[in-house]
């Protein structure tokens, strides 16, 4: 088990994530005084350096987000540390995440941006149109005169593609997180393994309604915990549903709601309710309040976050008297859902990057960070930090906000736990299936996403707890297709047939 100092840094990153749909207003200003280079961080695997081509610190200013009480220090480790590996000396305005959005769109109208700007979402509208427009650089054709910009995961790249073309450098994050959380005495108190199969799913799922995992003598557990009308996407994959779309060989996008797969995972999610092996209040409940019941001896699995949910309930077991080893199962059926694969990425305004010398000069600064000496030295230090009493202890995910490599996207320790959900995290991406309407801009869904997802959304529910049947479920498909999914499914299938 990881000790809670190991354990704050990674169970911060779930509710930071999931918080995220806003960008920038009150800010703090950090700028740096010093930018050592790094000898090992310097000699990246770009182009040599010639008596024409700058070895110094490149000078950098960003606007950036932060998820901490307080923004990190100019002085600090995070930034600190980000100049001497990446040969760097950094300016950076750091927006709390509540108002970031609000501050981006501000910063985006006056047109006086730093360098480079971090955004979560490029596919929001504003920033969508500021780059339709012409506001940022198009990295396409530098990419083979920095050629660690091209070294990230092609599914990342091409998620973050606009219109076919690169401008945001990404700021990774492992491909999938969802996994199948599982209290591991309790699967060893019912004499079970972790899961692969759906039928070894369902087998744990009863087991640990009726087998009385908690050994309490009482019959007050249930298998699968859920909240706020969110059912993991997992389970349709396991069925073989398509991850939101599929495009059959005409190239036209069906959406998974019309695969027979879908429902088969529709028809298994009606058992386990009427089984009384998820809880009933699943629709309604909040987050925070189902999940007690994972700590306090109700319920055996969730399916979430595995690397920011297993530490942050290993911190929950400081305020109870449980104390119990939580393990992640395999990719189960062999299958799990890709995500984008990224928190966005920076994006570099040519209102203050104005000529191709300032812009080299930027992408000098980011084509460093990704080299492999970089990385190894950001996970050295992360590792290092690991290792620190908690009050010495930089926030790693002020550090993964501002690097854009993937050197520590996954959990970094040495611990079992970390071992252990790095080896799934690898294997669910592995196992992935990738939804083919990433880095697609429909302007129907843009405009009616919400609408189209709550419909379907509550019809799901309602089948799940028996309210609707087939035909009740086929009505409600049939209504999202006419308020706007046929013109969604028709207009990514031409932008697909033009990638």
């Amino acid at each position: 088990m990881k000790n809670n100092k190991v354990v704050k840094s990674w169970g911060l990153s779930l509710t930071m994530v999931l918080a995220i749909s806003a960008i920038l207003s009150g800010c703090t200003t950090s700028n740096s005084t010093s930018g050592t280079s790094s000898p090992s961080a310097g000699a990246s695997s770009g182009p040599a350096a010639s008596p024409a081509t700058p070895t110094g610190p490149a000078k950098v200013s960003m606007l950036n987000v932060y998820f901490s009480n307080t923004a990190p220090k100019a002085d600090g480790p995070v930034v600190k540390e980000t100049e001497r590996i990446a040969n760097a000396k950094l300016d950076i305005t750091y927006v709390p995440f509540n108002v970031y959005s609000e501050k981006l769109n501000v910063t985006m109208t006056s047109g006086e941006m730093p360098q480079s700007i971090m955004v979560e979402n490029p596919f929001i509208t504003s920033v969508i149109n500021g780059i339709r427009s012409g506001m940022f650089w198009d990295l396409t054709p530098y990419l083979n005169e920095f050629p660690n910009l091209k070294k990230y995961d092609k599914n990342i790249l091409n998620n973050l593609a606009v219109d076919g073309k690169y401008y945001v450098i990404p700021r990774p994050r492992p491909l999938v997180r969802i996994g199948t959380i599982i209290r591991k005495d309790w699967l060893d108190n019912v004499g079970l393994a972790e899961p692969k199969t759906i039928d070894e799913f369902y087998n744990v799922l009863k087991a640990f309604k009726e087998k009385d995992p908690d050994k309490n003598g009482v019959n007050d557990t249930y298998g699968l915990m859920l909240y706020e009308n969110g059912i993991p996407a997992d389970i349709f994959a396991w069925f073989g549903a398509p991850n939101n779309w599929m495009v059959d060989k005409n190239g036209n996008f069906i959406r998974d709601v019309e695969t027979k797969e879908y429902r088969e995972g529709l028809t298994f999610l009606r058992k386990l309710y009427n089984e009384n092996l998820i809880n009933k209040n699943f629709a309604i409940v909040v987050r925070n309040e189902a999940r007690k019941d994972l700590y306090n001896n109700k319920v055996g699995i969730s399916i979430e976050s595995i690397d920011a949910v297993v530490p942050f309930y290993y911190l929950q077991m400081a305020d109870t008297k449980n104390k119990y080893t939580m393990t992640v199962s395999p990719p189960i059926n062999g299958k799990s859902y890709a995500t984008t694969g990224h928190f966005g990425g920076a994006l570099i305004p040519k209102t203050s990057v104005k000529t191709e010398k300032e812009l080299r000069e930027v992408l000098r600064y980011f084509n460093t960070e990704n080299s492999d000496e970089a990385k190894a030295e950001f996970l050295r230090i992360s590792q290092e930090n690991d290792k620190k009493p908690a009050a010495e202890q930089f926030n790693v995910d002020d550090l993964k906000n501002l690097i854009t490599t993937d050197a520590i996207v996954y959990p970094t320790g040495t611990t079992d736990t970390d071992v252990m959900l790095k080896k799934r995290m690898i294997e669910l991406a592995d196992a992935s299936v990738q939804d083919p309407s990433m880095g697609l801009i429909s302007p129907t869904q843009t405009e009616k996403d919400a609408q189209l997802k709550t419909l379907l959304s509550d019809a799901r529910a309602q089948y799940i707890m028996g309210k609707i049947d087939d035909a009740g479920f086929d009505a409600v498909v049939q209504q999202w297709k006419k308020i706007g999914g046929d013109q969604v499914a028709k207009e990514l299938s031409e932008l697909y047939k033009k990638k």
